[in-house]
């Protein structure tokens, strides 16, 4: 119920097209309600006495009574169509809008496909509960009492015969809801798998080719399918064999109404109208009845899809800005990490242990060691990607917790070795940072990372739209975007994470020379593996195993012979074995 309040919660803005909806289906129900009394009046009225005008009259208010139903029937039809849409909009929003808060933690858990099926599927299953079991849920109720008041007040004998099965359907309905919901829940949950195999598949497309698994993938994409086939098919053998059983149970109770009723036509104790009557007011029962499994089918599946749906809504971010935010802006740019500690959430290995240093303005903070050595934690936590387990992160001698989150990462530039673009044109990926960037300020951007002269050849310039992804340019091309669109933001503090790892020598040179001028009163954290690239740092951090082991300029570094330095000689040798097997 608590799930089903909140479904119904969304309707509330929309209180009344609600109303005036359950008002058009009950001047419907009404007309349609109407129509068997007419029938009898015909029956005993006209036909049987010889009246023709009783005849006449009669058939004209029952095509009355029809258009009045057919107007009513639109309104109604409408009106549930355009809150059913309503509230699926708003749901999307919720769920879209919440996402964009949840902070990286959640996202490295959650699957994509999982997501994706919650904001497509499960949205739908809610639409069509609302659009249509909910409507007949309560039309269903409404004719039950209504008919049974009726039938009473006509034959309470006969009445009180008929609905004898009424009990054995309420019975049956609830007893079908309780057990085919978990049924539903197994069969999303499994839907999600399936979106989230099929979406790795599609995004790694590449990959696949490159490897010749396309026979693995097939067969994995079809034992996931075929796991949802019998989950899907578990539900339809409980349907399959519900929906006949009511449709018995609501026959049994015709078939009482023709013998005992029959028998009290002949006996002179009820109108041949009377009956027929009888019988029309049972058939529209009928129908509610034979709909109850069907809405029971469909709140079982708006239930399930809620409650995956809330899942993800009441997943509170523990990463937000607090309720007096500090909005320090601009910023000059001054990192201090005092005794930081920083463990993954679902895990037991600290990444970071006790990291203490302080960066100050304009100064090139370097960041080495090997991979899992704790340099990209280091950097998520400037901008608050993650929060620390213990310590404390200041800029400008403030805990980052302190301040607001976007004024916060507005300053900050983050260019990531795995570089992703929008399905856009250049122009929007460069300005995503600052949507009112001016074209000189794009140009500029675009210069200084070394992209103009690129993205003139191309067809359309600055216009031109990339494929998914940046697809349709290189690792090199795509990473200068990417850089550009770091630097349009005119960044107080600079992250370069392994930032020219994908482009060529050449390239690197000329990026480098146009970064030296860039980090020029700017705050720059550099993460590359290429040591020579970290030549002119101000201080580099060697860490390992989340502690840094060592700290200096590259020539004391190399002068103390530790880890830096074996580094540093390994990547020598590298490139001389290199130059030997090209000579």
């Amino acid at each position: 119920m608590a799930i089903l309040k909140r479904i119904l919660a969304y309707l509330r803005p929309y209180w009344r097209r609600v109303v005036l909806a359950y008002l058009a289906l009950l001047i419907g129900t009404a007309m349609q309600l109407v129509v068997p009394r007419l029938v009898e009046y015909v029956i005993d009225r006209g036909l049987v006495r010889a009246d023709l005008r009783v005849v006449t009259v009669g058939s004209l208010a029952i095509v009355a009574a029809g258009v009045a139903q057919g107007v009513f029937t639109f309104i109604r039809s409408y009106l549930f169509q355009f809150l059913a849409e309503r509230v699926a909009f708003d749901i999307r929003n919720d769920l879209y809008a919440h996402l964009q808060t949840l902070p990286f933690a959640f996202f490295d858990r959650a699957h994509t496909g999982q997501l994706m099926s919650r904001a497509t599927e499960d949205v739908n299953a809610i639409r069509r509960f609302l659009m249509f079991s909910l409507r007949s849920l309560v039309h269903s109720a409404g004719m039950l009492i209504v008919i049974a008041i009726i039938l009473v007040l006509t034959h309470w004998r006969l009445a009180l015969l008929s609905l004898s099965v009424m009990p054995i359907l309420s019975w049956t309905a609830i007893h079908f809801g309780r057990t085919i919901r978990p049924k539903f829940l197994a069969v999303q949950q499994q839907f999600g798998v399936m979106t989230n195999v099929l979406q790795e598949n599609l995004a790694g497309a590449r990959v696949v080719r490159a490897f010749a698994r396309e026979e693995d993938e097939r067969r994995r994409f079809d034992e996931t399918l075929q796991r949802l086939y019998d989950r899907n098919m578990d539900t339809v053998r409980q349907s399959a064999f519900y929906f006949p059983l009511m449709t018995l149970l609501a026959s049994l109770g015709l078939a009482l109404i023709l013998w005992y009723g029959g028998r009290q036509v002949v006996a002179g104790n009820l109108s041949i109208g009377a009956l027929t009557a009888f019988y029309f007011y049972l058939t529209m029962l009928n129908q509610p009845i034979r709909m109850l499994g069907w809405v029971v089918n469909s709140m079982a599946r708006a239930l399930a899809s809620g409650e995956r749906i809330f899942e993800v809504l009441d997943t509170r971010p523990n990463i937000r800005s607090p309720e007096r935010a500090v909005t320090q802006a601009p910023i000059t740019g001054r990192v201090e990490f005092d005794e930081v500690w920083m463990r993954y959430p679902g895990t037991s290995d600290d990444a970071l242990a006790g990291v203490s240093f302080v960066a100050e303005p304009g100064q090139r903070i370097a960041l080495v060691g090997k991979p899992g050595s704790g340099k990209s934690t280091v950097t998520a936590l400037i901008p608050r990607f993650y929060d620390v387990t213990a310590g404390v992160v200041r800029i400008d001698g403030v805990d980052v917790r302190e301040l607001d989150l976007v004024t916060l990462r507005r300053q900050i530039g983050i260019v990531l070795q795995d570089t992703f673009l929008f399905a856009t044109s250049i122009r929007e990926n460069i300005a995503y940072g600052r949507p009112d960037a001016t074209e000189e300020e794009i140009i500029a951007a675009a210069r200084a990372a070394q992209a103009h002269d690129f993205i003139m050849r191309l067809p359309h310039g600055y216009d031109t739209v990339v494929g998914e992804r940046g697809v349709s340019l290189s690792g090199g091309q795509k990473q200068r975007v990417a850089l550009a669109r770091a630097l349009v933001m005119d960044p107080r503090i600079l992250i370069l994470d392994d930032a020219t790892s994908n482009v060529d020598t050449e390239t690197e040179h000329a990026i480098q020379r146009a970064l030296d001028t860039l980090m020029v009163g700017r705050t720059t954290f550099i993460i590359a593996h290429r040591l020579v690239t970290l030549k002119r740092a101000d201080l580099i951090l060697v860490l390992d195993q989340g502690r840094i082991v060592e700290r200096g300029t590259h020539e004391t570094l190399l002068r103390a012979g530790g880890l830096y330095a074996q580094i540093y000689d390994l990547q020598l040798r590298d490139q001389e074995d290199l130059a030997e097997v090209a000579d």
